[in-house]
């Protein structure tokens, strides 16, 4: 009975983990959108429009570091549930995913799975943070059209922005795909 419990809220952090992947997929690949486009600030017009665009794009970004948090403490959550669940002691962890029994060989796979999607989460979140500090020096100089050089300085900020930001893409990619496996090995588990 215990045992299946565990089981159950295991499978539910899970899923919802990878509910948070997928969310966080979409959010950065919108804010891609928003981000490549030239920013210039020498035209007033130009300028509102690349502080519209910023804005859209930390929207997404906000709500991608709120996911990738979640995404992160459920992911710890499901590990702790195992490590927990099949321990004589409910209180206390068992020595390792290792000891885990062999009946639970599908929540052990699924584990190493959502230790390495923690690990892209935390990756893809502190470029998702540099992104944005680059996305509000760019805010910072569109205010100072006079300032010079500041469309170049303007374009490298743009620029280092979307590096940071394809480099979270490309950890979202890496979590989202080991999580949906997570989810896949632990929906037909027993």
């Amino acid at each position: 009975m215990a045992a299946e419990a565990w089981r159950a809220r295991f499978r539910e952090r899970v899923v919802e983990a990878a509910g948070r992947w997928e969310r966080v997929r979409e959010g950065l690949a919108t804010a891609l959108a928003h981000v490549t486009s030239p920013m210039l600030a020498a035209d007033e017009e130009a300028a509102a429009a690349a502080r519209t665009r910023i804005q859209l794009a930390m929207g997404q970004l906000e709500d991608a570091s709120r996911d990738l948090a979640s995404a992160m403490s459920l992911m710890k959550a499901a590990d702790l549930l195992a490590l927990h669940g099949d321990s004589v002691n409910p209180s206390t962890f068992l020595g390792g995913i290792g000891h885990l029994g062999a009946q639970y060989l599908a929540e052990r796979i699924a584990v190493t799975k959502l230790r390495e999607a923690w690990e892209d989460a935390r990756d893809a979140y502190t470029n998702v943070e540099w992104c944005r500090s680059h996305l509000d020096a760019i805010l910072l100089m569109l205010d100072h059209p006079h300032l010079p050089s500041v469309d170049g300085l303007i374009e490298e900020e743009r620029a280092a922005a979307d590096g940071f930001l394809q480099a979270a893409i490309g950890r979202a990619e890496l979590g989202n795909e080991r999580a949906v496996d997570a989810r896949q090995d632990v929906s037909g588990a027993n």
